[in-house]
């Protein structure tokens, strides 16, 4: 996929401030495997902007061009109006996204007026100016670029097709993180904020080291070790199973065998496995990543740290519990 990336700021393009947003934008596309192929920074002129965006799209040799700047409601905030203007169509579904993904992080994000849409078999999209914001909103509608592009260039199949693996049902996602790092005392606090927004809330927690819930001398203990392979206990108020097995499930046959009464299942580790993950990071115990680092995981959607960093996933407060509920609740549950 080839990329030209338009810097839009009237100081950069003056030279009164350096550009960190270009090169930041650089670096996530070409791990995503997309080629840059065009930088540019011009001022937020609505004319130069409409200039630009034409020539580009109509060269024929982009098929996305991602503006970054000039989305918000200041007086110069002009990028919007300039790029609907050369449209031929418009995809309202990418910037209500991005509206939706943000507004988990900051409320900031409902002022963004930024659009997409298509010149010319050429995908343009609108993104806010910092490099924070910028990486935050284009990893939130990141999954249907390619395909987007893919079917603007004549691609038959069906849009089904893209996307074979069945989906998890309920939703459910990782919490992972280097131990100390406080993955416990987080999910002790997000599961309450859920439960009192209304939703059932499932956890499972991974155990790389035996475990036993029985007691000797408990009657469910003596059963067990008299060679029950599922043993389970019932009262009025709830249940306990104990199921023997050669080796762990498959985390999604867990779920949709044991939690399909619940809206989400959170899961505490499982840092080698498929879910999306939410990664811990606190800086006094490590200033590296799991998730990120001398690997590339994928299926990282965010990071709460307590400290400021550069990432090209949405950074959430790791003392808010309020900001990761919400994020999830955006994310998961269809709310934001």
């Amino acid at each position: 996929m080839k990329t030209a990336i338009l810097i839009l700021s009237d100081k950069g393009s003056r030279g009164e401030r350096i550009d960190t947003s270009g090169p930041t934008l650089e670096k996530w596309l070409t791990n995503k495997g997309v080629e840059v192929v065009r930088t540019l920074i011009i001022p937020d002129d609505a004319a130069q902007i409409e200039e630009t965006l034409i020539e580009w799209a109509d060269s024929g040799q982009l098929d996305l061009i991602v503006t970054c700047g000039g989305t918000g409601v200041s007086p110069r905030d002009v990028s919007p109006e300039a790029t609907r203007r050369v449209l031929d169509r418009e995809i309202p579904g990418l910037g209500e996204e991005m509206r939706r993904a943000s507004a988990a992080i900051t409320p900031h994000a409902l002022l963004s007026r930024a659009i997409a849409g298509i010149r010319n078999g050429t995908m343009i999209v609108n993104l806010p100016g910092s490099p924070k914001g910028a990486i935050e909103n284009l990893s939130a509608i990141w999954s249907a670029i390619p395909h987007g592009v893919a079917k603007m260039k004549g691609d038959p199949s069906d849009c089904a097709d893209s996307h074979p693996k069945k989906r998890i049902s309920p939703p459910a996602l990782s919490f992972v993180a280097k131990s100390g790092t406080g993955k416990t005392t987080l999910l002790e606090k997000v599961i309450p904020l859920l439960k009192n927004r209304g939703w059932k809330v499932g956890l499972i927690k991974h155990d790389a080291h035996r475990f036993d819930i029985d007691h000797p001398g408990k009657d469910s203990h003596r059963l067990t070790v008299a060679g029950a392979e599922t043993m389970l206990i019932s009262s009025p108020e709830k249940l306990a199973l104990v199921k023997k097995h050669d080796a762990s499930p498959p985390i999604e046959e867990l779920i949709s065998t044991y939690f399909r009464d619940v809206d989400i299942v959170l899961t505490e580790g499982f840092k080698h496995g498929g879910l999306p993950k939410i990664e811990l990071h606190r800086k006094e115990r490590s200033s590296e990543l799991i998730c990120r680092g001398e690997s590339h995981d994928v299926t990282l959607i965010a990071v709460a740290s307590d400290t400021g960093i550069e990432l090209d996933v949405p950074v959430l407060d790791l003392n808010s519990a309020e900001a990761v509920a919400t994020f999830i609740e955006s994310r998961f549950l269809g709310k934001g």
